[in-house]
């Protein structure tokens, strides 16, 4: 029998997306379908990718290959003029089928004019099979349900009749550069009379595609383009709709969200986005009035209205107004949300004190690493400014007594970072602290990166994010950034690019946190005394297994859990004479590790404050993908990597700055076993290594001096003073 079905695919460049989309269709129960790809002009490797899987897995095909990039909409007519079988659907090249798609699909198809399934956003884990009873199966006509083919606002996942497309010279508008779709859709159901839609069960997952108003990696002139073509694509469908009421009222429903989404008040560059298309919007909103009627919050009336009269200034201030308003009403009637809506009314630059200093360590969780000596230093040589302390837990029996300390969250928070000068961090501080023109940022970050960081990173896999968003988080985060400090010049040259930065904005001094390591690494009094704190025998030696987390381990959200690899009981027989181990692991990791029966032997210091002590007591480090190794390559002692997971961490997740496997200063190991052996020829691969060792200090820990804190210090010293000059001169 015949095919029935074609899949569609067009694409250019998606090296780093495509093979996720081909497996897909791969791994579908129902093979009963043509597979056509159309080569965009693509420049990178897509096609070698896509070919190889195909022919691994026998899959037949046919592949158009376009001399140069046409753009998506000349792509997918390509695809439609040459499919071959009465139905075709699109699938894009970052997007998946669920593997019981193309089954469901042509058991429920029958002689339909278009089957309409849902499209849902990126997951993780995307589903594998469905429950039958779930599956809600509608059929019906386009004249009592006109507007069902564009809800989507997507070709994808639609399956249209090819006789209806070729009868109809249907195509998608090339003139329109991202927003072609909707013209598609409506003359599709201008010429089609029944459809069934599917609905109850997950078919197809999007890619990690990016919006293109929250795209960082995009210039004025690209954005420009983007904003155009929604202008141009709601022209033109509105065109398209004129003598069809009901979808011209829908596709004025879609314009008014597109303007409330991408002019939406609490977006970190309202303000530009204002200066930007302001004066263009009335181009739209003027044809709003019909659907504006049934708005009921009078400040979006009034904005859209003086927009229409291009009156530009003036619905930027209602703009603002209705972004207040939220914050009244909280503050009134929302005891919970009060002390934040405070924060957001009355954060006025008068209310900055000078002398006022705020320090965060990782989210707040404990009183360490950088901030923690800068903060040391600066009490110590100033005593005449005021120092807070942000803490989860003000009660911690383990935090310093003379300390400021404020809870995270309270009233207090708040009014710190709205009167606090300085702010000193190590990590992000949340997103909402709105840092102001008179106050200076100073971020020590928390290790020199091996991992890929941010905008570097090709996928995120973390709880409640998708790489789009992540990104345009993590860039409106460092836009509040004044200082970053470097511990070396490769780190200089990576937050550049990870962190959107620019060079003069980076202090390549080494980082304060590793003064202790210069400057006590021989103080054998000071080393005596973390040892008996910790309750280590002081005639062993020292293991510190320090491994990072995994982007992908976590139980549920929020919730990062970490799986131990190692065979502590036969470690313990092999090694317990002589050996200790500390466990420390990273702070992200909540789930707390099973350690039963290793008394004595294994130590969890996973909440000891100051992991730079626990580095000068350690005789090894064992670690894995972790920045530690940065960190205690200051002392030159060895270091043994068990990469358990190497393929999976560099291929999935990830990925390194460095090559994993040459730039290390010392061996790498996969299995618990080997790196037991390694343990136990400790000295021997001190021997072996020495050289690379020094290499390892030269390239990543030679700044660090000791005097790092200091150097903060001053500049935040110096920043207070300058502040007091030139307020006095105003007086």
């Amino acid at each position: 029998m015949k095919n029935q079905l074609t899949i569609v695919i067009p694409f250019y460049n998606m090296v780093s997306h495509i093979e996720a989309c081909i497996m897909s269709v791969i791994q579908q129960t129902n093979q009963n379908f043509e597979l056509l790809l159309v080569n965009d002009g693509s420049t990178d490797t897509s096609k070698t990718m896509i070919t190889t899987l195909l022919a691994q897995h026998q899959r037949t095909y046919q592949c158009i290959d376009l001399d140069v990039n046409h753009g998506h909409s000349y792509a997918r007519n390509v695809g439609m003029e040459h499919v071959q079988t009465p139905y075709f659907m699109f699938l894009d090249a970052d997007d998946t089928l669920t593997p019981y798609a193309v089954d469901v699909y042509l058991a429920h198809l029958g002689d339909q004019d278009a089957l309409i399934a849902p499209i849902h956003d990126f997951s993780t884990e995307p589903q594998t099979s469905y429950d039958s009873g779930a599956l809600g199966v509608r059929q019906g006509k386009l004249s009592q349900r006109p507007t069902i083919l564009l809800e989507q606002q997507s070709v994808c996942n639609i399956v249209f009749k090819t006789s209806t497309i070729r009868d109809n010279d249907l195509t998608l508008n090339t003139d329109l550069n991202v927003y072609a779709d909707l013209s598609l859709l409506i003359d599709y159901s201008l010429h089609s009379t029944s459809f069934v839609a599917l609905s109850g069960v997950p078919f197809y997952y999007r890619g990690e595609v990016y919006d293109p108003f929250k795209a960082t990696q995009l210039t004025k002139q690209s954005l420009d383009v983007h904003f155009n073509d929604y202008v141009k694509a709601f022209d033109d469908a509105r065109a398209r709709t004129k003598n069809h009421p009901q979808m011209y009222q829908y596709v004025l429903k879609v314009m008014q969200a597109f303007v409330r989404q991408a002019f939406e008040p609490g977006l970190y560059d309202i303000d530009q986005r204002y200066h930007q298309y302001g004066s263009r919007l009335s181009a739209v909103t003027r044809y709003l009035k019909p659907v504006m009627k049934h708005e009921k919050n009078l400040f979006i009336k009034l904005e859209i209205a003086l927009l229409n009269k291009k009156s530009v200034s003036a619905a930027r201030l209602v703009n603002k107004a209705r972004y207040r308003m939220r914050f009244i009403k909280d503050f009134i009637f929302n005891r919970s949300r009060r002390p934040y809506a405070k924060y957001m009314l009355f954060n006025s630059e008068r209310a900055v004190d000078n002398k006022k200093i705020v320090f965060e360590s990782f989210g707040g969780k404990t009183y360490n690493d950088s901030p923690k000596y800068i903060y040391e230093y600066m009490k110590a040589r100033y005593p005449q400014y005021e120092y807070y302390w942000i803490f989860q837990d003000v009660n911690d029996p383990t935090l310093p007594d003379d300390c400021h300390k404020i809870k995270k969250g309270s009233p207090a928070y708040f009014d710190i970072f709205k009167q606090a000068h300085i702010w000193v961090s190590n990590a992000r501080l949340p997103i909402y602290m709105k840092k102001k023109k008179n106050q200076c940022y100073i971020q020590t970050w928390h290790g020199t990166p091996l991992k890929r960081l941010a905008n570097d990173m090709q996928k995120v896999r973390i709880p409640n994010t998708t790489t789009a968003d992540y990104k345009y988080h993590f860039y409106w985060a460092t836009r509040r950034w004044d200082y970053l400090v470097s511990p070396n010049p490769y780190s200089t040259e990576i937050f550049q690019s990870a962190f959107w930065m620019n060079p003069d904005q980076i202090l390549e001094i080494g980082y304060p946190r590793n003064d202790i390591l210069v400057t006590r690494q021989d103080d054998q009094g000071f080393h005596d005394a973390i040892r008996q704190q910790i309750g280590i025998p002081q005639h062993k030696k020292v293991i510190l297994y320090a491994p990072t987390w995994r982007d992908d381990e976590f139980i549920e959200t929020e919730v990062n859990q970490f799986d131990l690899q190692l065979d502590l009981k036969k470690f313990k027989q092999m090694l317990g004479d002589d050996y200790v181990v500390l466990l420390r692991m990273h702070y992200f990791i909540d789930d707390p590790m099973d350690l039963s029966g290793m008394d004595g032997f294994v130590y969890d210091v996973s909440n000891y404050k100051d992991v730079s002590e626990l580095y000068l007591i350690s005789d090894v480090l064992v670690t894995d993908y972790s920045s530690v190794m940065f960190d205690f390559g200051v002392l030159k002692r060895p270091q043994l990597f068990y990469a358990y997971d190497i393929e999976k961490y560099d291929k999935d997740l990830r990925g390194f700055y460095i090559d994993y496997h040459q730039d290390l200063p010392g061996p790498v190991y996969e299995t618990s076993d080997d790196l037991l052996k390694g343990l136990q020829n400790l000295d021997t691969i001190a021997r072996d290594y020495e050289d690379k060792i020094e290499a390892f200090y030269q390239r990543f820990c030679s700044i660090d001096n000791g005097k790092a804190s200091e150097y903060i210090g001053e500049l935040i010293h110096q920043k207070v003073q300058q502040k007091a000059k030139k307020y006095r001169s105003q007086q």
